[in-house]
């Protein structure tokens, strides 16, 4: 077995910070590039991350650096997953083997990590707002600091990004935007304003048309042309013209000077191209074409498959026996089920804003490709749109993180639960995520269920969430939530038979007696395992499959809380403040008020405490929150012992 050699990395071990690069020419910023390109790889091979987006900005990354004066000026990154390079060359470069890792280097922009961070960055099409918020705060002060914000032309699909534009061109502040445009975010880029982009990279074929015709007309100035000729000829130049924009027209008639497009991975041009604006006034926007991937063909070929990656190996081992298929995910039987449904419910439809990959309903949208739509990075619009069908007579099913379903609360509220529309949304990442603060997904259960009409659910494996699907699509009574974990299937098996199920109503999966276990969603398997762990101990309980935090099961609550020697244990994946156990003791204490003469049952919640959990493994933010099986089952022992 071969021993893996780590690259030669003259060039960057000069650089202890991004001073160092002011010294350098385009000719060793470029070898620089390569240096890092092999370092990158070589470090998300161990710890996983974002590699292809990285691969394709470290170019720019080290013009911008070599051009500007970090932190003095400041760089704010649009999601901030692209920056790896950036923490490289701003004294974080020996602490990428801890990338991602509990306690170690977050895989995102954090000014609690570094001076050279200026804002928190985890979401999409936020850079172009903080620039203008950070520009509008330098003038008033009379500071003189340049002000970047670096966005991904996928990031610009996002509304907010162009209320920022919109904004930014009419009140003419100095700000500076490298659009760094791959084609690509976490799924491909659709719509509108990506096609415009495509159509402004094809201003240099048109350069190179317009350059040949030239040239031909200058050979054949002295020939006797036949009339015929010469019109072709200027009805050719006619046509490339009216093919190919104006490069920039849509953002100089915004009032946002454009520049571009300049290639991303000639630092010369990018340093050359930055020189001449970074002085200017007016607001700037640099259009620099990259490829994402790049310097790594496996990353080239596909782009989505490394936008984010688990640690992988470098070279190709030949495994020595038959590998172990892979563990489903409940993405993957989410997307299964809808595919399923998709036959017998011609009028379903699925949407989602631009996680087509993450999701799993890419397969979807190869099987029934009119009855899909990724509106890009727009969750607001994709659930209103939702509405609009919902009260047009289709059957939508919104596939969203949990996380991102957050930017579009007020849609969910004004034009899906007022009207009580039938939009059901498959919330992908309840819960813990290794991504840290910005992408927990832990809040949905709490905002959720404070919404009038709104129903919310829970599956505890697959079957569950296959017929909680099938029954929502079936009923169309109401909005229908049902968030599932970043996890492996629980109980996975293909083609499942569906059927319908009262998913307003609890279930009693094990009678234990008096310690009892009101487990939501994925905790109904934590709670099993912590059952065997108790009664290793001699210790029994009763797990309920608490599936619906809205509405609960009010007589199965009524139940056990009116018998004083019980000891209730509610269990959610979600933040404690507004959640699952909230709306439990909400309703012991209206049930107290209208039965006095009750004594009641012990009810004690376990969930995320008040406050942003960082980034690590799911199984390692579980037990740091007290959510393990080992956790809870300790949890269980002290409040009996204490009875």
């Amino acid at each position: 077995m071969s021993t893996q050699v780590l690259p030669a990395t003259s060039f960057l071990d000069a650089v202890a910070s991004p001073a160092d690069l002011k010294r350098l020419s385009a000719a060793e910023l470029q070898s620089l590039a390569g240096e890092i390109r092999e370092e990158l790889v070589q470090a998300l091979s161990k710890t996983g991350g974002h590699l292809a987006s990285n691969l394709g900005i470290v170019e720019i990354t080290l013009a911008l650096h070599h051009v500007f004066n970090s932190p003095a000026d400041k760089m704010l990154w649009d999601v901030g997953h692209q920056a790896y390079i950036h923490k490289m060359l701003t004294g974080r470069r020996k602490q990428f083997d801890t990338l991602r890792q509990y306690k170690g280097l977050s895989g995102f922009i954090n000014p609690f990590e570094s001076e050279h961070d200026p804002f928190l960055a985890g979401h999409s099409s936020t850079s172009i707002s903080l620039a203008l918020g950070y520009a509008l705060a330098r003038d008033h002060f009379g500071q003189d600091h340049k002000v970047i914000a670096v966005i991904g032309d996928g990031g610009l699909t996002g509304g907010m990004a162009l209320e920022a534009l919109n904004h930014l061109g009419h009140i003419q502040k100095n700000v500076i935007i490298i659009l760094n445009d791959n084609e690509m975010s976490i799924s491909e880029n659709l719509g509108g304003f990506s096609q415009y982009m495509k159509r402004i990279k094809e201003t240099f074929f048109y350069k190179d048309i317009k350059e040949k015709i030239s040239q031909i007309e200058v050979q054949l100035d002295g020939s006797n042309l036949r009339p015929g000729i010469a019109e072709l000829i200027e009805a050719v130049k006619k046509q490339a013209k009216q093919r190919f924009d104006t490069p920039g027209i849509v953002f100089e008639k915004l009032g946002v000077n454009y520049t571009g497009p300049v290639d991303g991975h000639d630092v010369e041009q990018v340093v050359n191209a930055l020189e001449r604006i970074k002085d200017r006034t007016s607001p700037q926007l640099l259009h620099l074409i990259t490829q994402k991937g790049k310097g790594y063909a496996p990353a080239e070929a596909d782009a989505i498959k490394y936008h984010g990656v688990s640690a992988f190996s470098l070279e190709k081992i030949e495994p020595v026996s038959p590998e172990k298929p892979k563990a489903k995910s409940y993405s993957e039987a989410f997307t299964e089920a809808l595919i399923e449904l998709a036959e017998i419910e011609p009028n379903m439809v699925a949407i989602t804003p631009a996680t087509a990959e993450g999701s799993g309903l890419v397969k979807f949208g190869k099987l029934y490709p009119e009855r899909f739509f990724d509106v890009a990075i727009c969750e607001q619009h994709a659930v209103t749109m939702a509405a609009g069908m919902a009260k047009a007579g289709l059957t939508p099913v919104v596939s969203i993180y949990s996380t991102f379903l957050q930017r579009a609360l007020d849609q969910l509220v004004h034009d899906v639960a007022i009207l009580n529309l039938p939009v059901i949304f498959g919330i992908d990442r309840g819960g813990l995520v290794e991504d840290g603060e910005t992408h927990q997904g832990v809040f949905d259960i709490a905002f959720l269920r404070s919404i009038p009409n709104l129903t919310v659910l829970a599956p505890r494996d697959t079957e569950e969430l296959r017929n909680m699907v099938y029954t929502a699509v079936r009923e169309r009574k109401g909005p229908v939530a049902i968030r599932f974990p970043r996890d492996k299937a629980v109980n996975y098996a293909e083609s499942i038979p569906f059927h319908e199920i009262n998913f307003r109503v609890w279930e009693k999966l094990h009678d234990g007696g008096n310690l009892i276990f009101l487990a939501y969603g994925s905790m109904v398997e934590t709670a099993k395992q912590a059952l065997s762990i108790l009664q290793e101990q001699g210790k029994d309980a009763t797990i309920i499959n608490a599936r619906s935090t809205k509405p609960l099961d009010e007589a199965m609550l009524a139940e056990l809380v009116s018998h004083a020697n019980n000891t209730i244990v509610t269990l959610e994946e979600g933040c404690l403040p507004g959640g699952f156990g909230s709306a439990v003791l909400e309703w012991a204490a209206k049930f107290k008020m209208q039965n006095p003469q009750i004594q009641q049952a012990l009810i004690a919640t376990l969930g995320i405490p008040d406050k942003f959990v960082e980034h690590g493994s799911r199984q390692i933010l579980l037990d740091i929150n007290g959510l393990s099986p080992a956790r809870v089952a300790d949890f269980a022992l002290k409040i009996l012992g204490t009875r």
